[in-house]
């Protein structure tokens, strides 16, 4: 009898055997970020990036990247620019 204890396989080495984790699986952390899952998906998609190492690196990534894009957003035309565009349309009403 050994001592050895059982291999326990993690998310992780799954997918990386796999290739990767597939498409659907990031579609997956997409609605996981936008809350567009219900709680048992959201319990399931969170374990997952919890335990694999790949699927962690793409969620973080997104985060930054939606934070980024965030950010950016915030920052408001200059008032004379919308007036332009306003006359613009205006001018393109009329003729």
């Amino acid at each position: 009898m050994t001592n050895e204890s059982p291999s326990i396989r993690t998310d992780s080495e799954d997918c990386a055997e796999n290739g990767g984790c597939a498409e659907t699986r990031m579609d997956s952390i997409y609605k996981y970020l936008d809350g567009a899952l219900d709680a048992q998906d959201f319990d399931e998609v969170r374990g997952h990036i919890e335990d694999c190492t790949e699927c962690q690196s793409e969620h973080d990534l997104e985060v930054i990247i939606r934070d980024v894009v965030r950010r950016s957003c915030d920052e408001k035309a200059p008032e004379t620019l919308k007036n332009k565009i306003m006359d613009r349309i205006e001018e393109l009403k009329t003729s």
